[in-house]
């Protein structure tokens, strides 16, 4: 669930600021421009995919959205697929 979440707030960020979040957060820049508006946007859905799969008990959606949500781009959406492969067990 908190890789759905900080999937989320990276697309959000990156949509409104073309910039991805782990610029922000560390100063390096590998992707900026208009490329970043669809790809935050595929982020949003990915993180929203994620937490539905967290809160409804359901680990293919929230493994499927946490790689939806790498698109973001942001590493830590990764969170959600180990999520959703423990929650297979």
């Amino acid at each position: 669930m908190i890789g759905g979440l900080l999937a989320v707030v990276a697309g959000i960020v990156s949509m409104s600021t073309k910039t991805p979040l782990i610029a922000h957060l560390t100063g390096i820049e590998l992707v900026s421009g208009s490329i970043l508006l669809p790809l935050g946007a595929l982020g949003v859905v990915g993180g929203l995919l994620a937490l539905y799969g967290g809160l409804y008990g359901k680990p293919t959606y929230t493994m499927i959205g946490g790689l939806v949500g790498l698109l973001a781009p942001c590493g830590l959406s990764l969170l959600a697929v180990v999520g959703g492969a423990l929650m297979r067990k």
